[in-house]
């Protein structure tokens, strides 16, 4: 069988290539969206100028074939109602192609953000969260994306709304001055008087939009943190803050409605006000012989035909305050470049690893454990070890780190965090990686104690499926089979913060064993003062309030340091 496609205005998504956005104001991200879709926008533009440009000629057949039936010519008659009727069609077809092409510009438009943010998201990887919240990041990609999208959607109408709007002034003026004058200087007067509302209901968004990110905010770590709550009895507490937090959401959304319900009232009101005086006017026109029957109905409907433009020049104004704000929103993720900036070597192998601050060296195949007193910040440590922060106080292979692209570290270098992320769907998924080949999945998850893990989820073997956040398992169980994840990826540089903190002293030891016998010929470097996994090291380094001050094996610092065998023995 023939697989005849037929073709739409969205073959073109998803955008090979969504490009490089202006990010210097939010006016000029707006102008940069505009010109990717330059054809759209002039084809969307000139069906909208034609096709609201024949309804606003509409009253004049209308009124021409009523002056035919006062002047009882039937030929006349006959002429205007065919007229009328292919002036209709035209009407309805220009319509049809002006919204194909507003739509195509909306979901072009939102396609086109919605790529931007999850490229600007993988550049990111997980130095994301250090600079946007969670909540933050969703409400951008779901409620601001779709304000922008449909601010350009609007655009085609409210051109063609504005020429025909001028065109129409025109030929009232030419008609009958001063009914024509009356409508040209009164509606922009009213428009005018509307645009003073806009920059308040704008305000009022960007209020709501803040306070929405943060409500969302609130429930993510509330959702995450659930089990915790209920075990220390605090979810009350979280509850009554995320209760808080909605009611001023909804204050602040009662606030703008408000504001808009004064804008649509208006709407009506207004062109309202000027179709009573056009039609009083013109009626004391007709009265006095100046004015024929035909032109009077053709004034009226040119004056209700005004309601048209009107309304498009409000709701497009209202609308594009509403992008304006969300763009605003948009750019401040995109613009978001982390503090370190990275060079272009590319790393081949590491060979040592040194931080200057604290001293810490890291030398090629071993098994290195860090032990860490109270006043220092090992996760800034892990943070710097790892690439992720003050990457200019780091060298490796007695290069800065700087000077090596981010790509090349992070495919030789991996980090493993305290609490570390479980994604859900099957157990599959977690191990959908690119790996060295060395390791087999079985071998990870054996070397991690982690095959009741599989036995404990519904399903069979790498099919078993993880809920969000494996919120069913248990605090060993996620950090096992994130630990399995992290052995499998096989990195040449493996670094893992404290990764069996919630395990039994039993499953610890092995663990301990069977991380230096997979990992032998690697690199690793685990922070932990478990006396087991020291056992297991090759070499530990002590630092006390942020620095190197011992580095040796586990038994002649037990024996040698007195703040060192305080920290690491646990009362044996």
């Amino acid at each position: 069988m023939l697989n005849l496609k037929i073709p739409t205005p969205f073959d073109h998504l998803p955008l090979s290539e969504p490009g490089y956005p202006v990010l210097s104001t939010a006016p000029k991200l707006m102008w940069w969206l505009a010109m990717q879709m330059k054809r759209l926008l002039a084809t969307g533009t000139f069906f909208g100028i034609v096709g609201i440009g024949s309804m606003a000629a509409m009253p004049g057949f209308i009124g021409e074939a009523v002056q035919a039936v006062a002047d009882n010519n039937q030929n006349q008659v006959n002429f205007w109602a065919i007229m009328i009727l292919l002036l209709g069609a035209f009407t309805a077809w220009s319509t049809i192609m002006r919204h194909r092409r507003a739509l195509a510009m909306w979901v072009t438009c939102a396609s086109r953000l919605q790529q931007l943010i999850a490229r600007q998201a993988k550049t990111l990887g997980a130095d994301l969260p250090r600079y946007v919240s969670t909540g933050e990041v969703v409400s951008v990609n779901s409620n601001d994306v779709e304000r922008v999208a449909r601010g350009f959607d609007l655009i085609p109408r409210f051109i063609g709304a504005v020429i025909s709007f001028i065109v129409v002034a025109i030929i009232l003026v030419q008609g009958a001055p001063t009914l024509g004058l009356l409508v040209v200087i009164g509606v922009p007067l009213l428009v005018t008087g509307i645009g003073f509302l806009i920059k308040p209901l704008e305000k009022r968004e960007s209020i709501q939009r803040n306070k929405l990110s943060r409500a969302s905010d609130l429930a993510s770590d509330t959702v995450a943190g659930l089990r915790v709550l209920r075990g220390i009895g605090g979810e009350d507490v979280f509850v009554d803050r995320f209760k808080q937090a909605s009611q001023e959401v909804r204050f602040a959304a009662v606030r703008t409605a408000k504001m808009r319900a004064i804008l649509h009232g208006l709407e009506v009101l207004l062109p309202g006000v000027l179709l009573i005086g056009v039609v009083w006017g013109g009626g004391l026109l007709v009265a006095s012989g100046e004015l024929e029957i035909g032109a009077l109905v053709a004034f009226a409907g040119y004056s209700v035909w005004m309601v048209l433009p009107i309304q498009t020049m409000v709701e497009f104004a209202q609308r594009w305050a509403s992008a304006s704000v969300s763009a605003k929103r948009i750019l401040k993720l995109l613009s978001v470049v982390p503090v370190n900036e990275w060079g272009e070597l590319e790393l081949t192998d590491v060979k040592t690893i040194k931080d200057l601050s604290s001293g810490l060296s890291v030398t090629s195949g071993e098994l290195l454990v860090v032990v860490a007193d109270a006043e220092t910040n090992t996760d800034l440590l892990v943070d710097r070890l790892g690439g992720y922060q003050e990457i200019s106080k780091v060298e490796i292979n007695s290069i800065p780190m700087q000077q090596y692209s981010r790509s090349s570290i992070r495919s030789k270098v991996m980090v493993q965090e305290k609490e570390p992320t479980i994604l859900s769907g099957t157990v599959g998924t977690h191990f959908a990686v690119v790996n060295s080949g060395r390791i087999s999945i079985a071998q990870a998850i054996n070397a991690a104690l982690a095959d009741d893990v599989l036995d404990s989820l519904v399903g069979d073997g790498m099919a078993a499926e993880i809920i969000e956040r494996g919120r069913t398992l248990s605090g060993g169980q996620r950090q096992r089979l994130s630990l399995a994840r992290s052995l499998f990826v096989d990195p040449e540089v493996l670094i893992l913060d404290e990764p069996t903190s919630a395990v039994d002293a039993h499953s610890e030891a092995r663990i301990a064993a069977r991380i230096a016998a997979l990992r032998q010929g690697k690199t690793t470097v685990i922070f932990s003062a478990s006396p087991l996994i020291l056992d297991a090291a090759t070499k530990v380094a002590f630092v006390s309030n942020g620095h190197v001050v011992e580095s040796s094996t586990h038994k002649v610092l037990i024996e040698k340091s007195a703040e060192y065998r305080a920290l690491v023995v646990r009362g044996e």
